[in-house]
């Protein structure tokens, strides 16, 4: 009878805690992910103005660029539309993105629209850059 009143005790107490953390669900501060001076940033884009085809596009962009990085990241880099082009291009190859061809194209064409219409200041030769 002892026996399982202990038995008992520990499985209460073991309900009460709160199971470990699985790798998965770490935070990115518990990471060894690089940390660029843009991440800490703005990390959305007000698009309610935006044509509805790049409030779509946006959709994409916000879903898969998060899965790697804050979307603070891109949307504060310092890079002109056609360097981030390039970007998302390079992030095709990455896995744990799973961007494919047409969600490539769709984040583009959102960066793109957005590099005109928000940072046309960059321009076309970019920025100096301070990270990747």
């Amino acid at each position: 009878m002892a026996f399982m009143a202990s038995n008992l005790a520990i499985s209460a107490e073991q309900a009460a805690s709160p199971p470990p953390a699985k790798k998965s669900e770490k935070s990115k501060k518990d990471s060894k992910e690089k940390v660029f001076p843009w991440d800490n940033g703005p990390s959305a884009i007000d698009v309610s103005k935006y044509p509805k085809e790049q409030q779509d596009n946006y959709k994409v962009f916000e879903k898969k660029c998060q899965k790697c990085h804050t979307l603070a990241r891109p949307i504060n880099a310092p890079y002109s539309a056609d360097e981030l082009a390039a970007y998302v291009k390079k992030m095709m190859k990455k896995p744990r993105a799973g961007v494919d061809a047409k969600s490539a194209g769709k984040i583009t064409e959102f960066l793109k629209y957005d590099s005109k219409v928000r940072k046309e200041n960059i321009g076309e030769k970019g920025m100096e850059k301070k990270g990747p």
